[in-house]
């Protein structure tokens, strides 16, 4: 009876997900949580609701977390999925128990904003006279709610928005003479500068504009931007 009354419902995506983390695997599935387990499932739907809320027009899936026992770490790490999004690696939000409440970030934003980054640092680079061949644009910040519907590209870009912003640039190095390679670094940054572009920048010269950018680089240095 006393099982009866305390067991829980859960779907087959909790279920899945927090057999994967606890030693209580059959109880789960029969919806007889330990304490450990509840608190997991709590901070589960808590996240699956901060997502949600902050981008209701995307469809989301928690498919596992890493939680934080015998690592530095303070916080779980719940790894998700977008409906509507197609690529290997997961998103992570993480969740963090402050002063009584929780505290969830996650990184979700950078790929809202990351085509559009990429664009308009492509474009001043371009606009300065050299030619591109790619640019990745990672953001290193986890960000919380108080984010919602606020973030772009350009703002990130400018360090307006907290976004711990990761610029790799890779240039079409075959019109650029070996004694010019740190003028061109010197170059580039002054251009980005201009443009009060923020972040790690990490500069690559390659023998071609369609060039691999690991077997043919011909130079490469990096600065940061404050």
């Amino acid at each position: 009876m006393g099982k009866e009354e305390s067991a829980m419902e859960l779907t087959g995506e909790e279920k899945k997900v927090l057999s994967a983390i606890s030693f209580n695997s059959e109880g789960i599935q029969n919806g007889d949580l330990e304490d450990g387990d509840k608190a997991m499932l709590g901070q589960l739907r808590a996240v699956g609701e901060y997502l949600k809320e902050k981008y209701p027009e995307h469809k989301f899936e928690i498919t596992g977390c890493e939680p934080k026992e015998g690592t530095a770490r303070a916080y779980n790490e719940w790894y998700y999925k977008a409906e509507d999004i197609d690529r290997d690696a997961a998103f992570i939000a993480r969740a963090e128990e402050k002063d009584g409440s929780l505290e969830i970030k996650d990184d979700f934003y950078g790929e809202l904003i990351s085509k559009d980054a990429e664009a308009e640092v492509k474009k001043h680079i371009t606009g300065c006279g050299f030619t591109v061949a790619q640019i990745s644009i990672h953001f290193c910040e986890y960000l919380g709610k108080e984010y919602t519907g606020k973030i772009t590209a350009t703002e990130a870009l400018k360090g307006k928005i907290p976004a711990g912003n990761d610029i790799k640039i890779f240039l079409d190095g075959s019109k650029i003479s070996e004694s010019a390679y740190d003028d061109t670094i010197s170059a580039i940054e002054k251009c980005l500068k201009k443009a009060e572009i923020k972040g790690e920048i990490y500069i690559v010269l390659l023998k071609s504009a369609d060039g691999d950018v690991i077997r043919d680089r011909l130079y490469s240095d990096s600065f940061a931007l404050d």
